[in-house]
Formats: C-alpha cells, sequence, structure tokens
C-alpha cells in the first residue's frame, strides 16, 4: 500500500498544479483514480494474466483541455471549440517499480480532440486521436503481420475506429500502421507530454513557475522513461564517456519532454 499511496499522493499535487493553469479544465475523475489506489480491497484486473496484491493501477476518464486558441496549422481552417479530451488506465507491479524492469501490466492512454467546423451549408464535427498503449503479448503474436513494439504511438486507434460512419475522410488515408515506439507514460508523464504538444505555452509557464511540477516529472521519468531507455540501449556495448553531448546533440534535443533541474 506505500507505493498506492505515494502515487495517490501524487497525483493529488498533478491535479493542483492543473486546477492552478487550467481553471476551466474538467479533472474531476483525479477524485476517482486517487479513491482507487487508496481501496486495499481492490486489486485491478489484466487481461490474460492472474491478479495480485503486488498490482496497482486507476483509471482517470474524460480529463477535458479546452483551447482558448486554434493551434497553428491546424486543418480545416475554419475550425473552432477545440477540446482536448484525454483517458488514461494504468496497471503496474508495485514489485517493479524503482528498478530497470518492465513497470506496468497494462497501459492505455487516449488523446482524443473534438471540435466545430464551420460553414454556410451546415456546421460538421470533428476530430482526431492519438493512442498509446501496451501490448499485451499473447500466443501467435510472434506472426503478427505488423511490428507491434510493446509500447507504441498510433494514429486513429479504436476511438476513430469507433466514429467511422460518422467521419468522412475525403482525401485523407488512414492506415492501422505505423505502431511507433516511444517510451510508456502513465497519467504525470502523459500529462506533461499532452501539455508540451498542445498547450506549449502554458506548459512552460508551468515549468517556469512551479517547482512541485518540475519535482514529479523528474521522479517519474526516473520510475518509468529510465526503465525504457536503458532497456534499449542495452542492445549495444558503449561507455558513457564516448557520448559527445552539444547545444544540437544532447538529452533533451533528442526528448524535448527531459527535465535536467
Amino acid at each position: 500500500m506505500k507505493n498506492r499511496r505515494k502515487i495517490a499522493s501524487d497525483l493529488r499535487k498533478l491535479s493542483s498544479v492543473l486546477y492552478t493553469y487550467f481553471p476551466t479544465a474538467e479533472i474531476g475523475s483525479f477524485e476517482s483514480a486517487i479513491t482507487e489506489l487508496h481501496n486495499k480491497d481492490l486489486i485491478p484486473q489484466v487481461p490474460y494474466k492472474e491478479s495480485n496484491n503486488n498490482l496497482w493501477g486507476y483509471t482517470l476518464g474524460r480529463l477535458i483541455f479546452n483551447f482558448d486558441n486554434v493551434p497553428r496549422h491546424t486543418l480545416p481552417n475554419n475550425c473552432k471549440d477545440l477540446k482536448l479530451i484525454l483517458d488514461i488506465k494504468i496497471v503496474g507491479n508495485c514489485n517493479n517499480l524503482y528498478s530497470l524492469q518492465d513497470p506496468f501490466e497494462w497501459l492505455e492512454l487516449n488523446i482524443v480532440i473534438e471540435g466545430t467546423k464551420f460553414a454556410e451549408e451546415g456546421n460538421s464535427q470533428l476530430l482526431t486521436s492519438y493512442h498509446l498503449d501496451r501490448h499485451i503479448m499473447v500466443e501467435g503474436d510472434e506472426d503478427a503481420e505488423f511490428p507491434h513494439p510493446i509500447y507504441h504511438f498510433q494514429f486513429g486507434g479504436r476511438k476513430l475506429a469507433s466514429q467511422e460512419n460518422l467521419f468522412e475522410t475525403g482525401s485523407l488515408l488512414v492506415f492501422d500502421s505505423p505502431r511507433i515506439g516511444h517510451y510508456p507514460m502513465e497519467a504525470i508523464l502523459g500529462i506533461d507530454f499532452t501539455l508540451s504538444n498542445f498547450f506549449p505555452k502554458i506548459w512552460r509557464k508551468i515549468k517556469s513557475e512551479s517547482s512541485e511540477y518540475i519535482n514529479l516529472i523528474e521522479e517519474y521519468q526516473e520510475l518509468f522513461l529510465k526503465p525504457y531507455i536503458h532497456t534499449q540501449a542495452s542492445q549495444w556495448n558503449y561507455s558513457s564517456a564516448d557520448i559527445v553531448i552539444n547545444n544540437f546533440w544532447s538529452p533533451t534535443m533528442i526528448c524535448p519532454q527531459l527535465y535536467n533541474s
């Protein structure tokens, strides 16, 4: 329970920061996620795996962030009322925390942006979606048609597939691939990633003003990004002394979400 209480406390810290900088956001589901973590009788379930008392997890449903302005280069040009909806489901193993092992048993992060296109002939609903998940290995996966990185980002995902009959693709082609390998992100890293890409001005303001936010991100990158990066790097034999870092080739240039306070 110690690890679960710690994660619950950190989620509350994050929600407090978000309320400060996003006063119109709808983030009430933080409370239910915190309650899940505090409930010692609630053992998360993972498909195709037996559950046990070492598992921790939570669900954050429909965190909604409203856009004050339409981001540059957004198409179509005449869109308004944009809002970003974030859904996160996480299950991890307490035994794998603070190690270089895979920290999660289940991870699903959905970023959906909805809006309205205004036109003389009538208004229409707009939708785009990005999906990060942990691939659950089952028998036969080794013969899959396409590569399945264990953690991968994908454009579209199930959200667009479920809305297939409501949206016309026009000249846009939509494929199931590629599944782009990406480091795993729970709520703290996932929200930081989302803010950096869709609300960059507020993201930079938070980083410049909130040491509590920076401390959270650094701690959770140590927990969840470090095992991923180090496991990938173990493919090769190298010495860190051989790595030459400059203004254009550095950890934070390769991954701008990294913090180095």
